[in-house]
């Protein structure tokens, strides 16, 4: 709600320039995975809570891991994926997989990547902010 606000404000004054840049990009998303040609990111509508978030809900044997999933993801697990979560040394890393796999959305990392961020802008001086940019630029930029 807030860029809302920020633009809202712009357009009111006409003398205000709203910014929005990530400074990096994170796991290098992929849609359509696991050997299918598939895609259903719509799943990712209906998570609430993050996989460390999740997996500090989980009971300590983790036997309940369907149940989370069920509450925070709206996501209806097997026998095999409870057992994996179940099983595994870093069960917030698992149930985020199990989600991406439900989503058919695949990851190339689990750190920054190289892949070009968005960047918007909306008003006075907004021309200046087309292209590829570096983002050490945008304040020079800015000002």
């Amino acid at each position: 709600m807030a860029v809302q606000e920020a633009v809202e404000f712009a357009e009111a004054d006409g003398n205000t320039l709203v910014v929005i840049a990530g400074d990096h990009e994170t796991g290098g998303m992929s849609v359509g995975g696991y050997d299918e040609y598939e895609s259903k990111p719509e799943i990712l509508h209906d998570v609430t809570a993050t996989g460390n978030t999740m997996a500090e809900e989980l009971n300590d044997d983790r036997s309940n891991a369907a149940e989370v999933l069920e509450e925070y993801a709206n996501i209806d697990i097997s026998e095999e994926e409870a057992a994996r979560i179940q099983s595994s040394e870093e069960p917030a890393l698992e149930i985020n997989t199990v989600i991406s796999e439900h989503a058919y959305v695949g990851w190339t990392s689990d750190a920054h990547t190289g892949t070009d961020v968005p960047l918007y802008a909306f008003g006075p001086g907004s021309e200046e902010f087309n292209g590829l940019l570096d983002n050490t630029d945008l304040p020079t930029r800015m000002t």
